[in-house]
């Protein structure tokens, strides 16, 4: 079978499967009667199915209902409670609340966000605003709720080393937990195009990874040296508790890690391709609902196809810090993900490079001061507190950065909404683009 042959008889494999998936989804999407009680108070039983997020003024559970009221009724809701309530993945509930149906709103920039898409991404159909719990049985000991409580005993131990809002700040970067920083300074990494600091993206972890194999390398040969920077991703998939998003984006850091060491883009091209197709069968709504999963795909395919190319044009900087690979990798990921997220929020950063390369060669060590705090906080704060200095030194030079990046004249600009084909339209050059510089770049490593 020829090249062309297999490849297209896997393109129609996928979609015969995506079908598949997607005609099961509306099965099960059918069974989900539980919209029948919407607009009603009711009394809802059923099992925690996420790990509860803690936000400043509430704690958002989603529940897999099992009955609505006594009667037997089936679907998921998205219970927002009193903050103060203790719930953990796997607990059994009663929760007393108006079942309402989500709607889509107006954002700042004029986007409308489709609320109720993204929630459906996540198997939610309803809303349960201003809930209270009426009753909760602790839940069975499960793998995922080890790993939950494990991030959660970790979380307490940095939160009694560090002032808000850097150990909310630290708690982003490490675990991907946003809630607790404070909204201004949320703007100010969005306004300063470093957003994706504050999450555990594929990006993130890729850093760290990076840094793990840079330090193994000087003394360890390097099948060694990669298996340290996996294990390192691993250790931090488990920390932040293994959830889909984590899984995600540790994915995502493997298959950088597979085109950067590895000296093997096509086989990391290859990979994201078999990811995302993966993750697609999985849950097809995230294609159309989910904008993390479509800036991890897109962020990633521009790292592997454009980075090489960019840090020719780069030789000007000094490689020291990896400073040089870590502009190549902004640019090549900004340029890929822009007009993606000028579609999503119609944010223009003009101040995104300069803060990138700024803030990103502390973001491992960062991770690294933070990580070994937390973990000798578990002994006492005491034992911490070199590490505790060094981390906090370095995330108030991080939010120094954003701010100072966001607080400059003409820092961003809104771009007005557009249509959703123009953005796809855009995407067809700079794919074309993003290959043929790619392909380019392979024959001359192998020439």
């Amino acid at each position: 079978m020829t090249h062309a042959r297999r490849d297209l008889f896997l393109i129609f494999l996928f979609l015969g499967l995506f079908l598949l998936r997607v005609s099961f989804l509306i099965a099960g999407e059918g069974k989900a009667d539980i919209l029948r009680y919407a607009d009603n108070t009711v009394v809802v039983e059923g099992q925690v199915v996420n790990d509860p997020e803690r936000r400043e003024t509430s704690l958002h559970a989603n529940i897999s209902v099992k009955t609505v009221d006594g009667e037997k009724t089936s679907g998921t809701v998205l219970a927002i409670l009193p903050r103060a309530t203790e719930l953990s993945y796997g607990d059994t509930v009663e929760v007393r609340g108006k079942l309402q149906v989500p709607e889509a709103f107006e954002t700042d920039t004029g986007r409308t966000f489709n609320y109720p898409g993204y929630l459906r991404a996540k198997g939610i159909v309803a809303t349960m605003p201003y809930a209270n719990i009426e009753s909760s049985q602790q839940g069975p000991i499960s793998l995922q709720r080890e790993l939950f409580a494990l991030k959660h005993t970790f979380e307490h131990s940095l939160e009694r080393l560090l002032p808000e809002p850097d150990v909310s700040l630290l708690e982003g970067i490490l675990l991907g937990e946003r809630r607790g920083i404070p909204e201004d300074l949320n703007h100010a990494f969005i306004v300063s195009g470093l957003v994706h600091v504050v999450v555990l993206s594929g990006y993130n972890i890729a850093i760290v990874a990076d840094t793990i194999l840079r330090f193994l390398s000087a003394f360890l040969p390097k099948s060694v040296a990669l298996g340290g920077g996996a294990f390192g991703i691993f250790l931090f998939a488990i920390m932040a508790g293994a959830g889909a998003t984590t899984v995600r984006a540790s994915i995502m850091g493997i298959i950088v890690i597979l085109a950067r060491y590895l000296n093997r883009p096509s086989a990391a091209l290859r990979a994201l391709g078999v990811a995302a197709a993966a993750m697609v069968l999985w849950n097809p709504l995230i294609v159309l609902h989910d904008p993390s999963f479509i800036l991890s795909v897109l962020a990633t395919f521009g790292l592997i196809t454009l980075s090489p190319s960019v840090e020719k044009y780069l030789q000007f900087m000094p490689e020291k810090w990896g400073l040089r690979s870590i502009a190549a990798s902004t640019i090549a990921v900004q340029l890929f993900v822009l007009p993606a997220l000028l579609y999503m929020t119609g944010i223009l950063s003009v101040v995104s490079l300069p803060a990138n390369i700024l803030a990103l060669p502390t973001i491992s060590f960062t991770m690294l001061a933070g990580f070994l705090a937390g973990l000798a906080g578990f002994i006492h704060p005491f034992f911490a507190l070199p590490f505790t200095i060094v981390a906090d030194l370095l995330l108030r030079y991080i939010m120094a950065i954003a701010q100072t990046a966001t607080a400059l004249p003409f820092s961003s600009a809104v771009i007005p909404p557009f249509p959703l084909w123009i953005a796809a339209i855009v995407y067809v050059p700079l794919t074309l683009f993003a290959i043929v510089r790619f392909r380019t770049d392979a024959r001359s490593q192998t020439n």
